[in-house]
């Protein structure tokens, strides 16, 4: 998922996935999903055309639920992450 805009995962994921086509890394902050990594997680920058792309394990199975963060480079975004 664009890590500026969010999406929808299946609860009960291990993991989430996300992508970057911007020219800057971008932190995620502020995230509350249960099993979020303590420190913030970076998305690189987009190299040569491909965007950027992070995998973030969760130390527990993702809750349904919907669960904003920010992101540093889209501070006006308000993007979610739905565990459905």
């Amino acid at each position: 998922m664009d890590v500026c805009v969010g999406g929808t995962v299946r609860a009960g994921a291990t993991s989430i996935t996300f992508t970057n086509p911007r020219p800057e890394p971008c932190t995620i902050t502020g995230c509350k999903i249960p099993g979020w990594p303590p420190n913030p997680p970076t998305v690189p920058a987009a190299q040569g055309g491909t965007p950027g792309k992070l995998v973030i394990q969760l130390a527990e199975r993702g809750p349904s639920g919907t669960y904003p963060y920010s992101v540093s480079c889209c501070p006006d975004a308000h993007p979610v992450i739905k565990l459905e």
